[in-house]
């Protein structure tokens, strides 16, 4: 898993695949347009199905505009408030540095270590364990912690959850999930909406309906609703576009950026089973955790904890078992550290101390 996929090629794929979201979009909402006026014909006008497909076709010139308006103006939305969207669905809020001088210094050193801009930092009040990212740019990243999460993880444990996120930054994951989540958002929005719409309307039966040709409204009405199925599907598949591979790359980089494999397998044993989180579906696929059983396991797109902790056994060198060290010793180790490197600059070359 984690030797076959290399970063780069995460990345590049990453970004290909936003771009064709972006391309797939308004092509989707074309089909949401003229499944719309087949409806309308079937329900609301005497047209033959022939008449009601040439009348779609003709009118489409004319509906396309207001489609690509109304999904520019979305995107437009979502891209400049998609964060907005995300507190109010999570009830999430900002902290400051003084408020959570913990995670913000793990954060912080692991940004400096690289050179990366460091993210915003988002408190959520909850008792399960879970964090995830969030943003497009670098001016509006955001890490988002749960309360939970921070109580119950020591600070090995939980820099190794900050660096996965931070991993998820870095791999342009983020910006891959957040138009998927807008992308399947409103077509989830319009298909539920029209099929409710459809589901309560009922078929006019009127004679002067029957004898003028609208007895073939019963097949324009299953076009549209064929198609709107089929854009609606399309729009579900892109979840299975958010390679689960995402995750286990992510845990190669936390690794990778804190040198500490156990804790990492430490953290997902803790966060095992707990780490169910009361927001939309699609926050949860975003989440550093979604466990999914049963049926939903063919649609999970976080893989098992346990293939996680396996794959960092096997290619990350991690342990399983290991005990967490208290914050004292770790204090301990990096004063010690500090003094060994300042004894190294006192001596000179061959080894012996400077007069």
């Amino acid at each position: 898993m984690l030797q076959a996929y290399g970063l780069k090629s995460h990345i590049w794929n990453n970004n290909l695949r936003s771009i064709i979201l972006l391309v797939m979009f308004p092509v989707l909402l074309m089909g949401l347009a003229f499944a719309f006026l087949l409806l309308w014909s079937g329900f609301a006008t005497d047209m033959s199905t022939q008449q009601g497909l040439v009348h779609a076709l003709e009118a489409m010139p004319t509906a396309a505009p207001v489609a690509l308006g109304i999904s520019g103006a979305w995107f437009g939305v979502a891209f400049l408030g998609h964060q907005a969207m995300i507190d109010m669905a999570t009830k999430s809020r900002s902290v400051t540095p003084s408020e959570q001088p913990r995670a913000y210094k793990l954060l912080e050193n692991l940004c400096i270590s690289r050179g990366i801009t460091v993210p915003k930092l988002k408190i959520m009040n909850s008792p399960s364990m879970n964090a995830f990212a969030s943003g497009i740019r670098d001016s509006n990243y955001t890490i988002t912690l749960t309360t939970g999460l921070m109580e119950k993880l020591d600070d090995e444990e939980l820099e190794a959850v900050i660096a996965h996120e931070l991993s998820h930054i870095r791999n342009k994951d983020v910006r891959l999930l957040i138009i998927a989540v807008i992308f399947v958002g409103i077509f989830s929005f319009v298909g539920e909406g029209l099929f409710r719409g459809v589901l309560r309307t009922n078929l006019p039966r009127s004679d002067h309906h029957r004898r003028s040709g609208g007895g073939n409204a019963g097949a324009l009405i299953f076009f549209g609703i064929a198609i709107i199925a089929i854009s609606y599907l399309l729009a579900m598949l892109i979840r299975f576009s958010l390679s689960r591979k995402r995750e286990f790359m992510a845990d190669a980089g936390a690794v990778e950026l804190t040198k500490n494999p156990d804790a990492m397998i430490r953290a997902l044993q803790k966060i095992s089973g707990q780490a169910e989180l009361n927001v939309p579906a699609e926050v949860k696929e975003m989440a550093f955790e979604n466990a999914r059983t049963g049926f939903a396991g063919i649609f999970a797109t976080h893989p098992p904890i346990e293939k996680r902790i396996e794959a960092l056994v096997q290619f990350g060198g991690g342990r399983v078992g290991t005990q967490s060290r208290p914050e004292r010793r770790i204090r301990t180790e990096a004063h010690e550290a500090t003094e060994a490197q300042k004894s190294r600059m006192r001596r000179n070359p061959w080894g012996f101390p400077r007069q």
